[in-house]
């Protein structure tokens, strides 16, 4: 199932946001919530799970 969380023109914007959500999982003691960017399905980027990251089998990229 793909779940997209959220879309960003810009691929900075997206990295800060999907770091937030990590460092918030990881307070959280949420050890398997981890979100990822990936290329989005216009010209954007978005912020996925890791689960959704791997299914959509492009690249991706996650920062803590």
């Amino acid at each position: 199932m793909k779940t997209y969380m959220m879309f960003f023109a810009d691929k900075g914007a997206a990295r800060d946001f999907a770091k937030e959500k990590n460092r918030a999982a990881r307070r959280e003691n949420k050890k398997n919530d981890c979100y990822c960017v990936v290329d989005g399905p216009e010209d954007d980027f978005a912020v996925v799970d890791i689960d959704t990251a791997i299914e959509l089998g492009g690249q991706y990229e996650w920062s803590f």
